[in-house]
């Protein structure tokens, strides 16, 4: 009997692992976090690109924007209500020649219902000057909202509040 019982014991354990490790895969902050990571991705460029390697790189972040995105910086600095406006906006920015690094750090996701969502994090933008070897910092808090659109997590609004800051 006793060889039974730990048969019982390991199968519930078993099954009971199989559902955590199902419900963290497939969870919604998972998907999320792992979409941003993708943009963050995307969003880098590195050093001395290619023109066609840039402009496939911006391309990707279709997938990750909600084609009515809206884009505040600042107090209205920014206001870019349109995916194409927006891909034209970064395609149309000069990336340093030593490259660019974005990262979301200290992302917060709060899951509001199956296709609803908002994220909070800092966004850190670190490049080089290749000349000078003069590294900068640039980061700034940001908020999202993201809809499941298509079974895929987009952006619909992504603010900034701080301002720009011009040299």
């Amino acid at each position: 009997m006793k060889s039974t019982g730990t048969k019982y014991v390991v199968a519930v354990l078993a099954l009971l692992a199989a559902y955590f490790v199902y419900v963290w895969w497939f969870s919604p902050t998972r998907a999320i976090k792992r979409q941003l990571g993708r943009l963050a991705a995307a969003l880098s460029a590195p050093a001395n690109e290619a023109d066609i390697a840039r402009m496939a790189r911006i391309a990707q972040l279709r997938h990750y924007l909600a084609e009515d995105v809206h884009l505040t910086v600042g107090r209205g600095e920014i206001d870019i209500a349109s995916r194409d406006v927006l891909l034209a906006a970064v395609a149309a920015r000069r990336v340093p020649p030593g490259g660019a690094d974005v990262q979301f750090v200290d992302v917060q996701v709060t899951v509001d219902s199956n296709d609803a969502a908002r994220a909070f994090m800092t966004v850190e933008v670190r490049s080089e000057d290749v000349r000078s070897r003069e590294r900068s910092l640039d980061a700034r808090d940001a908020r999202l909202t993201l809809a499941k659109r298509n079974g895929e997590w987009v952006i619909t609004t992504a603010e900034s509040p701080q301002p720009l800051t011009h040299p």
